[in-house]
């Protein structure tokens, strides 16, 4: 009778380094949000839902994850800075179209 070889072992594989990429989820989206929200509320005013959850995201990243705070602080940072300029745009708009007094 004829055995099918045995599968060959199968190589430790350190959990660690998936743990910590799933530790920094929310700090990359929250940097990437607010790098998108932040360059595009240069030229147009409604990306300010985006820069909000650049914030929210932020804060949950420093929150929840050890290893992800600089990335948080970073996504933080652009996402305030997002929120600047859409308020600017939107007062802009607001005092061009006559709804605030100039």
């Amino acid at each position: 009778m004829h055995r099918p070889p045995l599968p060959e072992p199968v190589e430790h594989v350190d959990v660690a380094d998936d743990d910590e990429a799933q530790r920094r989820l929310y700090s990359w989206i929250s940097v990437i949000t607010g790098t998108i929200g932040g360059i595009a509320s240069l030229f147009v005013g409604w990306m300010l839902p985006v820069s909000l959850a650049a914030i929210v995201f932020g804060v949950l990243g420093l929150r929840r994850e050890e290893h992800g705070r600089s990335l948080a602080f970073a996504g933080i940072g652009t996402g305030v800075g997002g929120l600047v300029f859409s308020a600017v745009w939107i007062g802009y708009y607001a005092i061009v179209f006559g709804a605030l007094p100039r």
